[in-house]
């Protein structure tokens, strides 16, 4: 009888010790938490940097891109796709979206201002009037139905009255990234895409006044079930360590008086 009483208070004990160990553990180790960015084509090469520099002070969250053009990231948020947060090449896909409450409209802010550059096959700068040279056959360019610096790419080719001898030999790519794809697989002689995909690689950043400007908004998606986690990434990327990152990648800075979430 004695023994089988010792045994139960044991018991307790160790269940009591065991919840309190757990519940310790769980408030020392919050859980970890994954992100989903939709993030627009032109930002594949810093997705790396921005994950890095955001988790450092922000260890639990784990961020997770998928990257497309912003009409296509656009039109699956529109039918429902469980992302966290949307990173738009193009402002006016963010603001639609947030009209259709799809993105939930406290949340949107400018985060960068694209640049647009310029890569010959030879690998040596050029004037841009000499896309229109008889030994330039084929130029890629971003579809500007889709993408915010094929409009750009044409306004610049537009601004140098060569448009109309250009056009015939364009090639486009489906987004920026696609467009650099056609011209490294020796599909282009010369490509206009984002600058940030061109780092490194010997390419001329065509100057901004040339263009409209292409300015890039993000915001939080409003079915997400991460909004504490989505306010903190996109205060990030308008914060000093954020606006690095795109700095390092040739983004222009966008001019913020108080974007933070409250």
């Amino acid at each position: 009888m004695f023994s089988t009483i010792l045994v139960c208070n044991m018991s307790v004990r160790l269940s009591t010790l065991l919840l309190l160990f757990f519940s310790l553990f769980s408030t020392v180790c919050p859980a970890q938490i994954t992100l989903t960015v939709a993030a627009a084509a032109d930002l594949s090469a810093l997705e790396p940097d921005l994950a890095s520099s955001f988790g450092k002070n922000h260890p639990r969250i784990t961020l997770r891109f998928v990257t497309e053009s912003s009409a296509a990231l656009a039109q699956q948020i529109e039918n429902g796709a469980p992302y966290d947060v949307f990173l738009s090449a193009n402002a006016q896909y963010i603001d639609r979206l947030a009209s259709n409450r799809k993105i939930r409209r406290d949340s949107v802010r400018p985060y960068a201002e694209g640049r647009l550059g310029v890569l010959w096959k030879d690998g040596k700068p050029h004037d841009l009037s000499a896309l229109a040279a008889s030994n330039v056959h084929f130029v890629a360019l971003p579809n500007p139905k889709l993408a915010p610096y094929g409009v750009a790419a044409q306004q610049v080719l537009e601004h140098l009255h060569i448009w109309q001898r250009v056009q015939p030999k364009v090639v486009y790519g489906e987004n920026v990234r696609q467009t650099l794809q056609l011209f490294t697989s020796g599909n282009a002689d010369a490509v206009l895409t984002s600058a940030s995909l061109l780092q490194g690689k010997g390419a001329q950043v065509i100057p901004a006044r040339s263009h409209a400007p292409i300015l890039q908004k993000a915001g939080a998606v409003a079915a997400s079930k991460n909004s504490t986690e989505a306010k903190a990434f996109l205060n990030f990327l308008t914060s000093p360590a954020g606006q690095a990152v795109f700095a390092r990648y040739g983004f222009g800075p966008v001019k913020l008086a108080d974007k933070r979430l409250h």
